[in-house]
């Protein structure tokens, strides 16, 4: 049963909290739908749907692998995966220049939004490896109740 947005799960040992995943992947999703606006139809369908689909499952395991103690490490198994391809997806997105259609309606430019979308990226991206390797680091010591594989 999942607990409330208030609920602060017992972390495990040596493990430290980056609740930062979560507003950065939040942020991404915003941008991402902001972003929307400035690409043509057939790049919406190709690579925005995508995208948003993506970093919602980043959101998705994060939320379980913060609620369910039990189940934390094979949450966050896959919220790394989820991660790893938004990346790949996002490099892509910018490689091929797909967000560059001015919008009127929009307050901001297409360039404004790639960059806040490239630096919540790196933020996402560092906040997943602190997290990952701090979870490493506490298995390693054997102070984790996760067993070696």
């Amino acid at each position: 049963m999942p607990k409330s947005e208030y609920y602060e799960p017992k972390k495990l040992p040596g493990e430290r909290p980056y609740p930062q995943i979560l507003n950065d992947a939040e942020e991404l999703y915003g941008l991402l739908l902001t972003a929307e606006t400035m690409m043509t139809k057939v790049d919406k369908i190709r690579y925005n749907n995508r995208a948003v689909d993506q970093i919602l499952d980043v959101i998705k395991e994060f939320v379980l692998a913060y609620d369910f103690e039990d189940d934390r490490e094979i949450h966050l198994k896959r919220m790394c995966s989820n991660v790893t391809v938004f990346i790949r997806t996002m490099r892509l997105i910018n490689d091929r220049n797909i967000i560059h259609v001015f919008n009127p309606l929009e307050t901001e430019k297409p360039d404004s939004v790639k960059m806040k979308i490239m630096e919540h990226l790196g933020k996402l991206d560092e906040g997943v490896t602190r997290w990952k390797n701090s979870i490493i680091k506490s298995r390693n010591k054997g102070t984790s109740g996760i067993a070696k594989q």
